[in-house]
């Protein structure tokens, strides 16, 4: 699912938490939301879509 880009300071400035395996869904929405985003980013935190989990994605080629 694509969720909206937060950039509220405060929140993003909020410390992170581990991620695990029940976080999948996490990766999933973060991966689909990168790829929407593909023409002005190259990579997301999960803190950037309101979780605050330790995940980051890049995109590395096209």
């Amino acid at each position: 699912m694509v969720r909206k880009i937060v950039r509220d300071p405060m929140f993003l400035a909020q410390k992170s938490e581990l991620a695990g395996p029940a976080d999948q869904q996490v990766v999933t929405d973060l991966l689909d939301t990168l790829r929407v985003n593909l023409d002005h980013c190259v990579g997301l935190a999960a803190n950037m879509i309101g979780v605050r989990k330790q995940i980051i994605a890049v995109s590395v080629g096209a």
